[in-house]
């Protein structure tokens, strides 16, 4: 490698130049994803800077909800692959989650990337799948909410409160597998009408489902639910939620091959698969965030 890169822990003040690195991708990230992003403490970007040309080169996300952690934008500029950038960054990532006490590391590896993760110890899984469906003209999704409409509500969904994320925190590290708290209370913070709950009979809760809405995009970013109907119900609630917002153009997810429940929705209501990941992991060998309830993953931290 280059003796002129060095690689540094990136600040609020790199802001501009990691958006530019990741939305060369053509992920479809937001801006205010990122900016989300980079405020949670748990959160580090590691950035490398070509010297000779003050440029930023590559950047990887390393996301601490331990015991998990989470790699995740390992993106090299293509004049600077095949250095061996990317799988510095990586091992530097590695080494950042192990220290703040994640015993097991997870990514989502696009598959050309494959053989980077497999040499610094990564094993693959099982498949993360990408859906979405486009909304061409504001009638396509009412036929959309009818759609959903074919089948009866199960339980009442309602807009989370303060006081319900204290059960949805607790209980989502049961299903993830680590502590979520300073990713989902923001989006709460910043989409709290995107932000859905539903009980059983009993009180006990079925399902719950995060949201953003931006430039015309639902993204569903983190979503469990216990049955068909509580993600069907769930759904819809977002579905409906949007359309009072503005227009909606696209509704994306991603999903894992595993949640029979959720795909079966997406495929009842005729969303199409558009790509897909290989969850890998590193470390020690964990069901964590592969629970088949999870039907919703959408969030920065791609592989």
């Amino acid at each position: 490698m280059s003796g002129h890169l060095d690689f540094y822990i990136a600040t609020q003040d790199d802001f501009d130049d990691i958006f530019n690195i990741i939305d060369l991708t053509g992920w479809g990230e937001a801006r205010d994803d990122i900016k989300r992003t980079m405020q949670n403490s748990n959160n580090t970007y590691i950035a490398v800077i070509d010297n000779e040309t003050a440029e930023m080169i590559g950047i990887t996300l390393a996301a601490s909800f331990v015991p998990i952690g989470v790699i995740g934008h390992v993106i090299v500029k293509p004049n600077y692959r095949g250095m061996g950038i990317g799988e510095e960054l990586m091992i530097e990532a590695i080494r950042i989650l192990e220290f703040k006490g994640c015993k097991t590391i997870k990514l989502d590896a696009v598959e050309k990337a494959k053989t980077l993760y497999e040499r610094v110890g990564f094993i693959f899984e099982l498949n993360s799948l990408r859906y979405k469906i486009n909304i061409e003209k504001p009638s396509n999704l009412d036929e959309l909410i009818t759609k959903t409409k074919k089948y009866d509500q199960k339980f009442p969904v309602f807009n989370c409160k303060e006081d319900d994320l204290v059960q949805i925190i607790d209980a989502d590290k049961e299903f993830f597998g680590g502590n979520r708290e300073s990713f989902l209370f923001p989006l709460f913070e910043d989409f709290p009408e995107l932000s859905f709950i539903t009980r059983d009979k009993d009180d006990f809760l079925a399902g719950y489902l995060f949201g953003t809405f931006q430039n015309g995009v639902l993204k569903l970013r983190a979503g469990i639910a216990n049955s068909f109907d509580t993600t069907m119900d769930l759904l819809r609630a977002a579905l409906k939620t949007a359309k009072s917002k503005g227009e909606v153009q696209t509704i994306a997810l991603g999903i894992l091959e595993n949640s029979k429940w959720g795909i079966k929705v997406l495929e009842e209501l005729r969303f199409v698969q558009t790509s897909y990941s290989l969850r890998m992991f590193y470390g020690v060998k964990t069901p964590a965030t592969t629970n088949p309830v999870i039907f919703a993953i959408g969030d920065p931290a791609k592989g």
